[in-house]
């Protein structure tokens, strides 16, 4: 257990690493790793490559579990779920599975309590630029077309940096080839029935822009700490479409601002009856620890929720880190 947790008192000592530090309880502490181990399920995924038919990025390669491929019945109905890393996950690949919050799906145990499921997690084609920062990512915007989607004072400012500010509300460059990879995933086998589309941080912008783009393709939605904020007419769309929708997005988030991203749409997803939130003061661990993640020297626990998604949304004595999902993603799932 040496290094895994640090006190509140730790934690104070390095604010720079721990921003969060001083909303900390006197007697909570910080965990450091997740309970499972990453990487264990991957080699159940098959590796393909899907022909986009785009010059901007050229083909996608993507990751697919297939239960009947693995001892599942054909002769029954499975859900789709179709998962977007964030940025930078393409760089680590296959590991870009775990990333977007998808690989214990393929565990024997989530399989059975989702009555089985079908994975699908595609990379971006990604690479680091010249400041060595990710570039296209699945937030990259069509060429060409301007800062639009929302009505006049809908959002107070752009929550992303001037040099990527025309993303807001510009579609992706993928959204048409990602498109066209869940339908024909969809014909190509007859047991795969309602569709999910999730999407972690750069993920979640992506699976914003294909439930948008793409009314009633998808029967859910399940956004983790979304780099995106739907504008209300948006919205409306999806909530005429009947399409159900579950946000996970920490208030302390380091990365994608909560006051920025969720607040101002606070109210009218309260109103939607087909829209669940976990938006949790403090995103934990199964061990009851507020989650740390340290990469590349700055804190992003608060930001990677798919990890606790990864977790079924339980800690390890049982308990559903949120009571309105007493079953956890995977009751969620086979419910849909």
């Amino acid at each position: 257990m040496a290094g895994k947790h640090l006190s509140k008192k730790e934690c104070l000592l390095q604010p720079e690493l721990y921003p969060w530090a001083d909303r900390m309880a006197e007697n909570d502490f910080v965990s450091q790793e997740p309970s499972y181990r990453s990487g264990e399920y991957l080699d159940l995924f098959s590796d393909e490559v899907w022909p986009s038919g785009e010059e901007t990025f050229g083909d996608i390669r993507y990751f697919v579990y297939d239960p009947v491929a693995h001892g599942m019945p054909a002769d029954r109905k499975y859900p789709l779920l179709f998962a977007l890393h964030g940025s930078g996950g393409s760089l680590v690949g296959k590991t870009a599975v775990n990333w977007a919050g998808a690989e214990l799906f393929a565990s024997p145990e989530y399989q059975e309590k989702t009555g089985g499921v079908y994975i699908v997690a595609p990379l971006a084609n990604e690479c680091r630029n010249s400041e060595g920062r990710t570039a296209r990512s699945w937030m990259t915007p069509v060429p060409g077309k301007p800062f639009n989607g929302y009505e006049k004072n809908e959002i107070a400012g752009c929550p992303y940096p001037d040099d990527i500010k025309l993303l807001c509300g510009n579609d992706s460059v993928y959204t048409a080839a990602l498109t066209a990879l869940v339908k024909a995933e969809a014909a190509a086998h007859p047991y795969i029935g309602k569709k999910i589309v999730a999407g972690a941080s750069a993920g979640g912008y992506g699976a914003w822009r294909l439930l948008i783009s793409n009314p009633g393709l998808f029967d859910a939605g399940l956004i983790m700490a979304g780099a995106y904020m739907p504008s209300r007419r948006e919205l409306e769309t999806l909530r005429q479409a009947g399409t159900r929708i579950w946000i996970c997005h920490g208030k302390l988030d380091e990365l994608c601002d909560y006051p920025l991203l969720i607040e101002p749409i606070l109210p009218q997803l309260r109103n939607m009856p087909d829209v669940e939130l976990y938006l949790p003061d403090f995103v934990r661990r199964a061990d009851g620890g507020i989650a740390s993640n340290i990469g590349s020297g700055f804190q992003m626990g608060q930001h990677c929720i798919n990890d606790i998604i990864q977790e079924n949304l339980f800690f390890l004595d049982g308990r559903p880190m949120d009571p309105r999902h007493p079953g956890g993603v995977t009751a969620w799932i086979a419910g849909l």
